[in-house]
């Protein structure tokens, strides 16, 4: 990391849109402005759950929150999950998930993760 992201460029599309100051975005998500600062640009990892976060708190369209998702994706590119005590079952629906996520639309992941949740 360390060179402007797209999801730092979609995170600052989003703020800049709404005449958003970063200070107001921060305390609305709950982070400070210098963390944010460091999404944005690209020096600080996205956190967990921060995307859904977005989406919520901001009410995002299914095209907006789509594009966030996606360029959460590509920012990441990789997750490291530990299965160590995992058993095969649990293993295999992890690697089953992972392949078939890219094709779940924001729909069925919000429900997913409604249900996750419960």
């Amino acid at each position: 990391m360390g060179a402007i992201t797209e999801y730092g460029k979609q995170l600052r599309h989003i703020r800049l849109d709404i005449s958003e100051l970063l200070g107001t975005m921060a305390d609305k998500l709950g982070l400070s402005p210098a963390y944010l600062s460091s999404i944005e640009t690209g020096t600080r990892t996205i956190p967990v759950d921060l995307t859904r976060k977005i989406i919520s708190v901001y009410n995002l369209k299914d095209e907006e929150a789509e594009k966030l998702l996606k360029a959460e994706a590509d920012t990441n590119q990789a997750l490291t999950i530990n299965l160590e005590n995992a058993s095969q079952e649990q293993i295999e629906a992890t690697v089953l998930f992972a392949r078939e996520i890219k094709n779940m639309t924001v729909q069925q992941l919000r429900k997913l993760h409604e249900d996750l949740r419960k």
